[in-house]
């Protein structure tokens, strides 16, 4: 019996270490990685506020914020503009190492990469002409109406449009700005897109004709940054966030990039 009991004590041991092994192992080194090449490579895309560019150099509050935590890292800040669709496969491939780009949290998503502390909240709206607000303010209307939908691919605003409308009336294109274009210019009736972007840009500019459809929103949402699965990147960006959070920097940035739109999430308990 006492052998018995030793041998089962040994196993477990053995056991233990290995799954330790496989742990440390399996640890993707992304400090270590980034701090050797001098740089954090940020993918984003068109999308203000959070990232857009401003006489050619990117800005806004993701961006921003991004630069920061890259000082807290020691390396330079350098921003890809990507495809939304393939934003799995750009992390993974290490042509970027996190995706900050008012990214929402998924479940889907979480198979493919890990998060950051969630730092804002966000829902999809309705954008369609001032002129047209009274037809969409519900599902069913813009069902009746047989209004088309523009959409970014890969986005929350594309799988709100396919849960609730049929795919036929659905174009998806590369970035939200697009599909505001796309109802700019008559081609689309509506977009599904971040009520960030769509408080940001609807009444301004090329979008002077674009209104949000009130009181039609759909599930509310949190923002965070999409980390290399394992990575240990994650830590020090939470623990630069937090710190942002406490020393009032990301209630400045909101300030600066627009308080109407970004909705930032409490994080002195962190």
């Amino acid at each position: 019996m006492k052998k018995t009991i030793i041998a089962i004590v040994a196993l477990v041991a053995i056991v233990a270490c290995l799954t330790a092994c496989f742990t440390a192992c399996n640890k993707v080194n992304d400090v270590k990685y980034i701090q050797e090449k001098g740089k954090l490579v940020v993918g984003v895309t068109d999308f203000a506020p959070m990232d857009y560019q401003e006489n050619g150099v990117w800005t806004g509050f993701d961006a921003e914020l991004a630069r920061l935590i890259g000082k807290d890292l020691g390396v330079e800040v350098e921003f890809v503009e990507i495809d939304w669709d393939q934003k799995i496969t750009e992390l993974k491939s290490k042509k970027i190492d996190v995706i900050w780009n008012g990214m929402t949290v998924t479940e889907e998503l979480g198979k493919s990469m890990d998060f950051s502390y969630s730092y804002a909240q966000n829902y999809q709206v309705v954008v369609t002409k001032s002129a047209n607000v009274a037809k969409y303010t519900t599902v069913d209307k813009i069902k009746a109406e047989g209004a088309t939908i523009a959409v970014e691919g890969g986005s929350v605003g594309e799988d709100v449009a396919n849960e609730y409308f049929a795919k036929g009336k659905i174009t998806d294109l590369v970035g939200m700005i697009k599909a505001l274009e796309e109802v700019a210019l008559g081609t689309s009736d509506v977009a599904i897109i971040d009520y960030t972007l769509a408080a940001s840009k609807c009444g301004t500019g090329s979008f002077a004709d674009l209104a949000i459809v009130s009181g039609l929103k759909f599930e509310q949402e949190e923002y965070a940054v999409g980390i290399r699965k394992g990575s240990d990147l994650t830590a020090k960006i939470n623990e630069s966030l937090v710190k942002y959070y406490k020393d009032g920097t990301i209630a400045r940035l909101r300030t600066q990039f627009g308080e109407d739109a970004i909705s930032v999430i409490d994080l002195s308990d962190k």
